[in-house]
């Protein structure tokens, strides 16, 4: 009981900064998102063993390029390519019990399009509205929080068959079948909210999170399984450190980027 009361309380107030500077100023909620973000590489760093303060410079030049607008298209795209392509094959390395790559040049890849391209496309899905409003970013936490919420309480309850035995001990099917419908209901308030996306965008995109953040979280527990740690921090009480409490968004942020791109290009 108490931990999942220090977990309830850490895991809102976190909450409750998004929510809270994304409505006080875009630059409130660039400052809070990037904060989180490279607090998140820091710990990313550490667990990889990759030392390197050329990262957090480039991705402090991001941000600042992504709050005026200003990254051209050619390095957008491309690190789209790169962050996608990295995911994935974090993914295979995943399900093949493949070790994660170790070498020096490895590990600067992993930290430019892993942790820090995934990081950035946070940061550009609050640019698809030209109101300036993050709605985009706040749909996609929103849908993350509730999956990842849903999935930890029914799974704690009623969780008996592992995903991943090798990888995490405590994610279950019963788990992720219980954030995946906690998702669908919260996607189904999405269409009475925003009547121009089609009945499906909304479900679709909820069956896609409840996949993809599950697959951010056990890519994460693979890292700190090789890395023989049990957190990635110690920052945020009850769920370890902020690589922790991010990587469902990180790994989700260039899909649902990527998604959302092509649902405003058919439109």
């Amino acid at each position: 009981m108490r931990e999942l009361l220090l977990r309830t309380v850490s895991g809102l107030l976190y909450a409750a900064l998004i929510v809270f500077s994304a409505y006080w100023s875009p630059l409130a909620f660039l400052v809070v998102l990037g904060t989180f973000s490279i607090l998140a590489l820091f710990e990313f760093q550490k667990l990889i063993g990759h030392k390197s303060p050329i990262t957090f410079l480039f991705f402090g030049l991001l941000a600042y390029h992504i709050f005026n607008q200003t990254v051209h298209p050619l390095l957008h795209y491309s690190l789209l390519f790169l962050t996608l392509s990295y995911s994935l094959y974090l993914t295979y390395c995943l399900f093949t019990q493949k070790k994660y790559p170790a070498a020096p040049l490895q590990r600067t890849g992993l930290s430019f399009f892993y942790l820090i391209g995934s990081a950035y496309f946070i940061l550009s899905t609050t640019l698809f509205l030209e109101d300036g409003k993050p709605l985009v970013t706040l749909l996609m936490y929103f849908l993350i929080w509730t999956n990842n919420s849903t999935a930890y309480l029914i799974g704690k309850r009623w969780g008996k068959n592992l995903l991943l035995p090798a990888i995490s001990p405590k994610k279950t099917w019963e788990g992720f079948w219980g954030g995946l419908l906690g998702s669908l209901v919260l996607s189904l308030l999405f269409l009475l909210i925003f009547e121009d996306y089609p009945f499906w965008f909304f479900p679709f995109l909820a069956l896609f999170i409840a996949i993809s953040a599950t697959l951010g979280d056990l890519i994460q527990s693979k890292f700190k399984r090789e890395a023989h740690v049990k957190d990635s921090g110690s920052l945020l009480p009850g769920h370890g450190g902020f690589f922790d409490r991010m990587d469902s968004v990180l790994y989700t942020a260039p899909f649902v980027y990527l998604l959302f791109k092509f649902s405003f290009y058919v439109s």
